[in-house]
């Protein structure tokens, strides 16, 4: 019980942190940008794009493709490895307070955070793109907001695990979060739906998550998937146990290396 209340009494006091974080009014900014994006094509899009093609498209790469891979690793990594670069992790390692405690405590914070603020972000964007004057057609399908917001929260809970192990590891975290989100995932991510090195991805598993949760016409399935032609309902697999499994591995090593490793005085990136 001690462990599970040092490890929730850090993630409160992160949490507590991190609020008042001016990155955090940055990202609300972008999703202000991304409303008024929504706003504009909502309004002048091209006749054959009604509304519901327009949320699901900029919902996944503005959201789930873009935001929601490089906040949640940013914010995971200035969390975690800020402590390192400036040294005060020794004073915190001096508490009788488990380091595995630590870690767990600061992903789960940072990752409720981002989970919470990029749902709010899909949401805003189902609002702007169904404003009177927009091109959606009937009434607004209102579920389609769960299925975004519960998606990029669970890329969010992902990517922040990923970038945590990279925090706790690498002396330069961003920049290897830099080369896994560009030169790995991006470029694996657009495999055919048969190449197996796309579960070392979470864009991946958050595709096949929309694919098998909304009904997409040819077209519109297409553009979420520009490689794959012949898109068959057998192809979704489990990617729920994919992205599971990301998480798990994800923070083992992270614990291993954060509670193993010696720390000396990083210099900021």
């Amino acid at each position: 019980m001690y462990y599970l209340r040092s490890t929730f009494a850090v993630a409160q006091q992160t949490f507590l942190l991190l609020l008042r974080n001016r990155l955090l009014w940055l990202l609300l900014l972008a999703e202000l940008a991304c409303l008024a994006i929504g706003v504009v094509a909502g309004t002048f899009a091209p006749p054959r794009e009604d509304g519901r093609a327009l949320y699901v498209q900029l919902g996944y790469w503005l959201f789930c493709f873009v935001l929601a891979p490089w906040v949640s690793m940013f914010f995971a990594i200035q969390v975690v490895h800020g402590d390192i670069e400036d040294r005060t992790f020794q004073y915190l390692f001096l508490r009788p307070v488990r380091r595995s405690a630590l870690l767990l405590g600061k992903w789960l914070a940072v990752a409720a955070l981002c989970g919470a603020a990029l749902a709010l972000g899909v949401a805003l964007l189902f609002v702007a793109i169904t404003l009177p004057g927009s091109r959606w057609i009937g009434t607004p399908e209102w579920q389609l907001v769960p299925v975004f917001a519960g998606t990029t929260a669970a890329a969010a809970v992902a990517y922040t695990a990923i970038a945590t192990w990279f925090a706790a590891r690498f002396r330069r975290p961003l920049v290897w979060a830099a080369m896994f989100l560009v030169g790995l995932q991006h470029a694996i991510a657009f495999l055919p739906a048969q190449a197996s090195l796309r579960v070392i991805t979470v864009a991946d598993p958050v595709r096949r998550i929309l694919y098998r949760s909304l009904d997409l016409e040819p077209r519109l399935a297409r553009d979420l998937w520009p490689t794959e032609r012949e898109w068959r309902p057998e192809l979704v697999g489990q990617p729920e146990l994919n992205l599971l499994l990301i998480v798990v591995i994800s923070l083992a090593l992270g614990l291993w290396v954060y509670c193993r490793s010696e720390y000396d005085s990083r210099p900021r990136e």
